[in-house]
């Protein structure tokens, strides 16, 4: 378990926020190319990308919760419990709602003209809900890291 004198953690969780960014840009970019002659396989393509993402997504959820960054944040500002216990439960349904996007995903009929559009906007809902997220999260850690930690926590 990691503590405030393990700064490393919050290197690792910088660094895998970074991979997360760049696969996002990568599924992002696949958005933005137009299916060829064949839209079955750019959904292809699309899904094993989101998977990808996704996979990311949950190990930078593990990385922030059992890899201990959580503890840092509570151990620099334990009056903090109530947003961190929401921050969890927000994790949670993030990874619910990725693995419902992918489920979606796999089930689109790859004959029907519709599913490329489809496909795009069910992973933009996917990813603004990751950024929705992330933005919290971020307000967080930037008040717990910026701030001076007071004798009364």
């Amino acid at each position: 378990m990691a503590t405030k004198d393990d700064p490393g953690i919050i290197e690792r969780v910088r660094a895998e926020h970074n991979r997360l960014r760049e696969i996002k840009a990568a599924l992002l970019a696949a958005l933005d190319r137009a299916p060829d002659d064949d839209p079955a396989a750019w959904l292809d393509d699309l899904i094993k990308k989101f998977e990808h993402y996704r996979a990311h997504l949950i190990h930078r959820v593990a990385l922030t919760e059992i890899g201990g960054f959580l503890q840092v944040v509570l151990e620099r500002r334990p009056t903090l419990s109530k947003q961190v216990d929401h921050l969890k439960q927000s994790h949670a349904e993030m990874i619910e709602m990725a693995g419902g996007t992918m489920k979606e995903l796999r089930e689109l009929d790859r004959r029907h003209p519709d599913s490329v559009r489809q496909a795009g906007l069910l992973v933009k809902m996917a990813l603004s809900e990751v950024k929705y997220h992330e933005e919290a999260e971020q307000l967080l850690v930037s008040f717990v890291f910026t701030q001076e930690t007071g004798v009364g926590d």
